[in-house]
């Protein structure tokens, strides 16, 4: 087993952001960073950036809280403890990658599987007919199964023997019959993170309204004057409200996921 470098973090590590957000990611340190740092007696210091500047970094929220854990202090500083920077408090242009890269959250087969299944349940009863799931695998999809294909998913499908699949028994069977599929890599199956129905928006905090008497014409007539009399400049607070984002449920044009699972069943 290799030895972890800490000054060389990603020697054994491959990224798992995308090629924008790496880009984004260089390009933001290399704006912030300072040269601060003097590794093993080089002549020239090496730029770095401060602990604090990645928790501003992270306060940008440049990361769609579905693939990615934003971590707690603590959590920052035990992995900043492994790269050797909870004392320094610095990070190099790899360790900062590195860090984030710890945080990175992807798409679990199981839960992505679930949602396929939701976006043709349009009624929201938990289950699906046999004919819906043999037009699923028959219609969807890029390779539709023939009908001896359809008949083998429907033989499996049918959990309960009633003639209605409800998916969620359905991916437990699955997973229990074949355990392999656990380590299996997919994609989201909505691009779009604000688009998918699992994940809640962000919150939204409220400011509280003006007191009505900081609204009222002769109140704020009176305060501008006492204030040119005192001298003093002030700003009036301005008050918004946000919308709640609205969640929209994206169509899917093909079902290749649940292709790809039912032909490893098969």
């Amino acid at each position: 087993m290799a030895v972890f470098d800490f000054l060389n973090p990603l020697a054994n590590v491959t990224p798992r952001f995308t090629e924008e957000q790496l880009e984004q990611m260089v390009q933001w340190f290399d704006e912030n960073s300072k040269p601060l740092l003097i590794i093993n007696n080089a002549e020239e210091p090496t730029n770095v950036v401060t602990i604090e500047q990645l928790i501003s970094f992270l306060e940008l929220k440049k990361f769609h809280r579905r693939a990615f854990k934003y971590p707690s202090y603590l959590e920052i500083m035990t992995e900043a403890e492994k790269l050797n920077a909870g004392v320094i408090r610095m990070l190099t242009k790899d360790q900062f990658i590195y860090i984030l890269n710890v945080w990175v959250q992807e798409a679990d087969i199981k839960h992505e599987l679930q949602l396929a299944f939701k976006v043709f349940d349009t009624e929201n009863r938990e289950y699906l007919e046999l004919d819906e799931i043999k037009e699923i695998v028959t219609v969807y999809g890029d390779h539709p199964f023939d009908e001896r294909e359809a008949l083998e998913i429907m033989r499996d499908a049918n959990v309960r023997g009633d003639g209605q699949v409800f998916y969620a028994d359905f991916i437990e069977s699955l997973f229990s019959l074949a355990p392999e599929l656990y380590k299996m890599k997919t994609d989201y199956l909505y691009e779009n993170a604000d688009e998918d129905p699992s994940v809640p928006p962000e919150p939204v905090v409220e400011e509280p309204p003006p007191h009505p008497h900081h609204r009222h014409p002769l109140h704020l007539l009176l305060r501008r004057l006492h204030q040119q009399q005192r001298g003093v400049k002030k700003r009036s607070n301005v008050y918004r409200t946000k919308c709640v984002v609205k969640v929209h449920i994206l169509i899917v044009q093909n079902c290749l996921l649940l292709k790809y699972i039912f032909l490893i069943m098969i």
